[in-house]
């Protein structure tokens, strides 16, 4: 199975090692020294819901592992570069031991309001796909893994076109979708997740902090018709 295939039936593609090593290296190098420089620990939450190291988000060291990146390619062949738009990428650290004990993880979808993330309640802010740029290794569960819940994007289509537009303004569903997957993930590795993919981050008992970037990339357009995206998940791709 191609990756278009994959990422088509199972909501999610992961491609190993893709991103050039000097590009992990600038990224990692800022990241440490802003840490260092700039952590303050009256803005954990807004760190942990929004992203670490404010400040470098769009700066070259971050972004470039986006537009610098074989993975530009990839969206240039499941959209066409010029149809598509993204931000500045989130920081996204998981502390080493940020919790005693395993606990399960709970899925969700972007773009709603959770009272810490700056966003508005009564809508929702979809995209169209998140890149994942793993800048540490996940080796085992339990690692602060990027945590996918396969084909849910499907179920949750289905639920915005049977709940209907209403949706639009009612707190993010809570959906059986299936079993998670914790995804094992090495230094350079990207995941490209579908938006309406059911995800989350596993809690992180291991001895190591994981650190990603994720950028969120979509249609031009999409903020004009969020509904029919919603509806139709594979509106404006190429697969």
């Amino acid at each position: 199975m191609n990756w278009q295939e994959h990422l088509r039936a199972q909501g999610y593609a992961h491609f190993a090692g893709i991103t050039p090593e000097h590009l992990l290296r600038s990224a990692h190098k800022a990241i440490d020294l802003d840490l260092s420089s700039n952590y303050d620990p009256q803005r954990q939450l807004e760190y942990d819901n929004q992203s670490f190291c404010p400040d470098l988000r769009g700066s070259p060291p971050i972004i470039n592992l986006l537009i610098e990146s074989p993975i530009l390619k990839v969206l240039d062949e499941a959209f066409g570069l010029e149809k598509i738009a993204w931000d500045k990428g989130q920081i996204a650290i998981r502390r080493a031991h940020n919790t005693p004990k395993p606990s399960p993880p709970v899925a969700h979808i972007d773009g709603f309001s959770s009272g810490l993330n700056g966003l508005d309640e009564g809508k929702i802010y979809n995209h169209t796909v998140t890149v994942g740029v793993f800048l540490t290794p996940t080796t085992t569960v339990f690692a602060g893994n990027f945590t996918v819940w396969p084909a849910s994007h499907y179920i949750y289509e289905r639920y915005f076109r049977e709940r209907g537009p209403r949706a639009m303004k009612e707190p993010m569903p809570t959906l059986d979708i299936g079993e998670p997957l914790q995804l094992m993930c090495g230094v350079g590795d990207v995941v490209l997740a579908h938006y309406q993919l059911g995800h989350n981050a596993a809690v992180n008992t291991s001895d190591f902090d994981r650190i990603a970037v994720f950028f969120r990339i979509w249609l031009h357009g999409v903020e004009l018709d969020r509904w029919h995206y919603l509806t139709n998940i594979w509106e404006g791709w190429k697969l």
